[in-house]
C-alpha cells in the first residue's frame, strides 16, 4: 500500500511557544533519523520563524493571510508539493496565531484528494500567563479564540508555567480539562516534553487518529519525567483521547452508488462535515462529494491530474472504528 503521509497541526496563540516545541520536535526527528516537512503558515508578508528551523528542513511558506480564510486554497496545493517532492515521514502545519482550528482542519483534510495525506493531530500550545489574564477577564475576542484553540485539539501544552503559581496552575488544569475532557494534557517549562508523548510510545507517527496514541501510551511521561517543570495529564480513558475527529479512507475501487448515499444518510450527527472523490460502479463518472448538515451534494468531475478517490469525515466524539468498519464493507468488491 502506498505510504500515507501523517499530518499534523500546532496552533496556539501569538506567544504562547509554537515554534520553540516545533523545533524540538524537529531535533527529535533529526536524531531519530526521520524526515520532518514543516508548513509555515504567517499572516504578515514575511516569513519570520522559518530561518529558525534549519536550512536542512523541507519546508513551504504561506504569507499574508490566515489558512482558515484568505489562504485556505493553497493549502492543499503547497501540501501536496511538500508530500510529493520530499516523501516526509511527517508533514507540521505551524498555524498564524490567530487561526480558527476547526477551518484549519477543513482546509487541512481537502489535500487529501490530491496526495496520500491524513490528519493525525492537533497540538494546542497555550501561555499560561497570558490565559489565566484572559479567564479573569472572561471575555473578548482573544479569550474565545484560546478556548476554540483549546477545545480543537488532541494534546494540550500549557506553556510557561512558571510564571504562574501552584494554584494557578492547578485552576487553569481544571480549567482546560472542562473545556476539553478528552485531550492529552502537559503542562511545560520553555515547551519541555517528550516528542513520544505527542506521537505515541512507538516512534512511528502512527496514532491512530487524532489524539488517539497506541493504547498503554497515554501515561508513557508518568514516573520517569525527563523535566522537573513537566507534567502530564490524562483525562479520562486513554483510548477516548478524541475530541475533535478526523477519519480519512482512502477508496480502493469503485462502489455502488446507492449502498454510498444510503451510508451517508445514516451517519451520525456528530458528524459536521464530509467531503471526498467517489467513482460508482454502475456509473461512467467520477464524483466530488461534499457533506454538511446533514445535506449531501455530489458533483460530476473530470480531473486532469491526479485526484485519489477518497472520503473524509470531520465531527466531535464520533464512532470513528464503527465508521471505519462500514466504508470497509461499503469499498468491499461486489459478490
Amino acid at each position: 500500500m502506498e505510504h500515507i503521509v501523517p499530518v499534523y497541526v500546532l496552533t496556539g496563540f501569538l506567544g504562547s511557544g509554537k515554534t520553540t516545541l516545533l523545533n524540538r520536535l524537529l531535533d527529535e526527528a533529526r536524531a531519530s533519523g526521520r524526515k520532518v516537512a514543516v508548513l509555515l503558515n504567517e499572516a504578515g508578508d514575511a516569513n519570520v520563524e522559518g530561518f529558525m528551523l534549519g536550512s536542512d528542513v523541507p519546508m513551504a511558506e504561506l504569507l499574508g493571510g490566515c489558512i482558515c480564510c484568505t489562504i485556505r486554497a493553497d493549502l492543499g496545493m503547497e501540501l501536496t508539493k511538500l508530500a510529493r517532492e520530499h516523501r516526509p515521514d511527517a508533514i507540521w502545519i505551524e498555524t498564524t496565531g490567530i487561526a480558527r482550528p476547526l477551518e484549519v482542519l477543513d482546509s487541512v483534510t481537502e489535500a487529501s484528494m490530491y496526495e496520500k495525506l491524513e490528519l493525525r493531530g492537533v497540538v494546542a500550545v497555550a501561555d499560561a500567563r497570558h490565559l489565566l489574564d484572559r479567564v479573569r477577564i472572561g471575555a473578548g475576542k482573544t479569550y474565545k479564540l484560546m478556548r476554540e484553540q483549546i477545545a480543537a485539539a488532541s494534546f494540550v501544552v500549557l506553556n510557561k508555567t512558571d510564571l504562574v503559581g501552584a494554584a494557578e496552575l492547578a485552576e487553569l488544569e481544571a480549567l482546560i480539562a472542562d473545556w476539553n475532557p478528552r485531550a492529552r494534557l502537559v503542562s511545560t517549562v520553555r515547551t519541555q516534553l517528550e516528542p513520544d508523548s505527542i506521537y505515541g510510545s512507538d516512534r512511528s507517527f502512527a496514532a491512530t487518529g487524532i489524539g488517539a496514541p497506541e493504547t498503554g501510551s497515554a501515561d508513557c511521561d508518568h514516573g520517569h519525567d525527563p523535566h522537573p517543570h513537566a507534567h502530564s495529564h490524562s483525562h479520562g480513558d486513554p483510548s477516548a483521547h478524541e475530541h475533535i475527529n478526523a477519519l480519512t479512507y482512502y477508496l480502493p475501487g469503485p462502489i455502488d452508488s446507492r449502498a454510498f448515499e444510503e451510508w451517508v444518510g445514516s451517519l451520525p450527527d456528530s458528524v459536521y462535515r464530509g467531503k471526498g472523490v467517489v467513482t460508482f460502479r454502475d456509473t461512467a463518472s467520477r464524483f466530488l462529494f461534499q457533506y454538511a448538515y446533514r445535506e449531501s451534494d455530489f458533483l460530476k468531475i473530470t480531473p486532469q491530474g491526479t485526484v485519489h478517490d477518497v472520503l473524509v469525515l470531520i465531527g466531535e466524539q464520533f464512532p470513528r472504528e464503527e465508521l471505519l468498519k462500514q466504508l470497509e464493507r461499503l469499498a468491499a468488491p461486489s459478490q
